[in-house]
């Protein structure tokens, strides 16, 4: 038997850009302070500060010890130590002065001198100014593997990394410099399954994460906790909502959030309050093609800057200023390309963006104040390329996260009588290396489809060509069509068309035939708000296509099974979700259909049910470390040419030894068999 195999390595790693900064200048007005001692002041001044957020106000009483109390050298240098800390949280250049200041002008007080000598040190590497557009920025790794991909945000002052730990579960905060994990929640236990955390955000003073919470109900809540473990805290959770923190706001009060409604049936950006959790909704829409990238406050936290939809439905983002009380709105960042938001350099005015308005996506800067842009955008980094922020530190320094995705496709020929080898795998020569899968053999074994990465400009997102290859010749050509994107195709049982997942425009994630001589394509079914149609399997007597349908708003999955001459779809199999279903294969004879799901106790089974109709079978069941992850809910699988035994691949091995094996199970069920195939990668 000849298989065919996409091997696929995702590797992460998280760089940083190393900025500089425009620091800008600010002097707040004196406070009237009623005579108090200079104890009870600092107190006041305190409870300003921590219990309620006035950071300002909070500066001038501090101002006022250090004037009026100035023999009382303790109090007067903690005040000067916390009049830095004020501008810090606000992100200004004058932190740096009050900070200098304690060390100057009270060298006896040891423990304010040495807290401000802490902050000095990772702020004085922020003296240089962004001041033209060739200036060279250094770029290093700070962390690769596929744990960084899970990356969420740099704390506050650049030592740290918040993710989720893939192998657990875990939120945890990374030490940037040693490496060291240090777990903050840990995943529900076994008995709680499909509950775990996910991205998460830093609070302004870096003592706290605000992070999303996936429940079993689909519904997704926000979350704080102190990054030692305590005080944690549910702040935002209702029935049929997915909420994600976004940004922070300068004085900790409020979180910028995206709140999705129903799966998806609204979009909201909003604030919410870390004191009661009330939502305040600042910009709804109906229907959003692409997510914002990141969303940062101003310096005074008057507004949110976040990208969105150039127009209604638009996958092209412009960068607009949000009054954080609902009253304005302003376009700051205006081209026909893609912008999106990067990060706020601290200190400063200046907003980093990314945008493909050069043929590539590059790194700009330009200096927003009152909710609106001055000047024009400034380019400091050419071929940036497609990355995920992460935050900007003090001294200026953009983390962000790249992905590298290498997916061949292989041929090789194995006895699955014997179990072994006959030819080892090869790869299928074609003319970008890594950048070719999800290869499906035409009924005659005289074709191969697959999906292609095209050639494109450094820094750019790479259009998916649909292909197919003549055995025979070994010619490849492609197949146009006029879908804005497409996925997952099975073959027609002709062999004149394929079916595949995509989008028109009109339809998002809808099921299309698509004539290969043409390209022409034919609308079956789209999903409806709050459902979404994953895989697909053609009936073997080519008048229906089967396909899964999982529905949020709902909380179920079901199979389907759609007619084609009627377009009527009538279900064949359900159960509540999570979990979900997926891997649809039908039987060489037609009378079985099999998937994959997961059982309550995280175990993973594999099922098949009769066609027409029935109820299912089980063939499996087994630990997730027994099928790997190859073999998790949305792996593919099919049949042996005589029906008796269903294929798949499965990891083994660990780390970099980990590699994946083609084996096989009775479609009765029984002991996994493996077949001497390996190859590296998923």
């Amino acid at each position: 038997m000849t298989t065919r195999r996409g091997a696929m390595k995702t590797k992460r790693a998280i760089v940083i850009l190393s900025l500089v900064t425009c620091l800008g200048l600010l002097v707040p007005g004196k406070t009237a302070v009623a005579q108090q001692s200079a104890g009870e002041l600092f107190e006041k001044a305190l409870y300003v500060e921590e219990g309620q957020g006035d950071l300002q106000k909070a500066i001038g009483l501090y101002q006022d010890i250090v004037k009026r109390f100035s023999g009382e050298r303790e109090i007067a240098a903690k005040a000067q130590l916390h009049i830095g800390l004020c501008y810090e949280k606000l992100g200004l250049a004058e932190a740096q002065k009050a900070f200098q200041k304690v060390v100057s002008d009270f060298p006896e007080q040891a423990e304010a001198v040495k807290r401000a000598r802490e902050k000095l040190s990772a702020m004085v590497r922020a003296k240089a100014v962004l001041d033209t557009a060739e200036k060279a920025l250094s770029v290093r790794m700070v962390w690769s593997g596929l744990e960084a991909g899970s990356a969420s945000s740099i704390s506050p002052d650049g030592r740290y990394l918040s993710y989720v730990d893939e192998e657990s579960g875990n939120l945890c905060i990374r030490d940037v410099a040693s490496g060291k994990r240090t777990i903050v929640v840990r995943k529900a236990q076994a008995d709680k399954p499909y509950q775990f955390p996910l991205i998460s955000r830093w609070s302004p003073d870096g003592n706290s994460l605000v992070y999303a919470w996936f429940n079993m109900d689909n519904s997704i809540e926000l979350r704080t906790i102190g990054v030692d473990g305590s005080a944690p805290r549910t702040l935002y959770s209702q029935k049929n909502e997915m909420a994600f923190p976004a940004a922070w706001s300068p004085d900790g009060r409020s979180i910028a959030a995206v709140v999705m409604r129903d799966f998806y049936q609204s979009f909201n950006l909003g604030l919410i309050s870390v004191e009661d959790g009330s939502l305040k909704i600042l910009k709804t829409f109906r229907q959003i093609k692409a997510a914002p990238m990141s969303m940062v406050f101003s310096r005074d936290g008057r507004f949110l800057l976040v990208d969105l939809p150039q127009t209604e439905g638009d996958h092209k983002h412009d960068i607009f200023a949000l009054s954080v009380d609902g009253a304005a709105e302003f376009r700051v960042v205006e081209h026909p390309e893609n912008d999106t938001v990067l990060g706020r350099i601290p200190g400063s005015e200046t907003l980093l963006f990314l945008s493909s308005r050069t043929g590539t996506y590059d790194a700009w800067t330009v200096e927003i104040s009152d909710g609106q842009a001055h000047g024009q955008p400034r380019l400091v980094r050419k071929n940036l390329g497609l990355v995920v922020p992460l935050g900007i530190s003090p001294e200026g320094s953009l983390y962000y996260s790249v992905g590298i995705t290498m997916s061949d496709i292989f041929t090789a020929s194995v006895d699955l009588e014997r179990g072994g080898v006959i030819e080892p795998p090869k790869i299928l020569p074609q003319p970008l290396v890594g950048a070719d899968e999800h290869p499906q053999w035409s009924p005659d074994g005289k074709f191969l489809a697959f999906f292609s990465k095209e050639k494109s400009a450094p820094g750019t997102r790479q259009r998916m060509a649909l292909k197919i290859r003549s055995e025979d010749t070994g010619e490849t050509r492609e197949v146009k069509t006029n879908l804005e994107w497409l996925a997952r195709s099975s073959w027609a049982p002709d062999g004149r068309s394929l079916f595949v997942i995509g989008s028109d425009g009109k339809n998002t994630l809808a099921l299309f035939q698509v004539q290969l001589e043409t390209g022409q394509t034919t609308f079956l079914v789209n999903s409806e708000p709050g459902a979404n149609i994953k895989y697909i399997a053609p009936a073997n007597d080519g008048n229906s296509v089967f396909y899964t349908y999982f529905e949020f708003a709902k909380k179920r999955s079901r199979i389907m099974s759609i007619d084609l001459i009627t377009r009527e779809s009538r279900e064949l199999y359900r159960q509540d979700a999570p979990p979900d279903v997926g891997g649809l294969s039908v039987s060489p004879d037609g009378k079985e259909l099999v998937f994959k799901t997961l059982a309550p106790d995280d175990l993973q089974i594999l099922k098949a049910i009769p066609l027409p109709g029935g109820p299912p079978r089980e063939i499996i069941r087994a630990k997730s470390s027994a099928f790997g992850v190859s073999l998790s809910v949305h792996a593919a699988f099919c049949w042996t040419p005589d029906g008796k035994r269903i294929l798949f691949f499965r990891d083994v091995g660990q780390g970099q030894a980990k590699k994946s094996e083609l084996c096989s199970v009775p479609k009765e069920g029984g002991e996994i068999q493996g077949h001497g195939l390996f190859v590296e990668g998923s």
